[in-house]
């Protein structure tokens, strides 16, 4: 394995964006945030992420690879408005 090329992941990294967006729901709302404010918050570090990225470029397979990558962020912040809206 060359240090310079690591390996990718089958899962896109999906993964671990669910992890950074789980994390950060978290925090958020071990600190008493809205449910609200934590889902766009995760949203807004989402889309920053991608477009640090570049993954919104049509170069870089754009804009629907931001688009799913985005969504990757969203899981744990939709069940958390979810559990406090119901």
């Amino acid at each position: 394995m060359n240090e310079n090329n690591p390996p990718t992941s089958p899962w896109g990294g999906w993964l671990l964006h669910a992890v950074i967006g789980t994390a950060l729901t978290v925090v958020l709302a071990w600190l008493a945030a809205p449910p609200v404010a934590v889902f766009v918050a995760v949203l807004a570090v989402g889309i920053a992420h991608e477009i640090g990225d570049g993954d919104f470029l049509r170069a870089n397979g754009g804009p629907w690879n931001g688009v799913r990558d985005v969504v990757a962020f969203l899981p744990a912040p939709i069940v958390f408005v979810a559990m406090h809206v119901v």
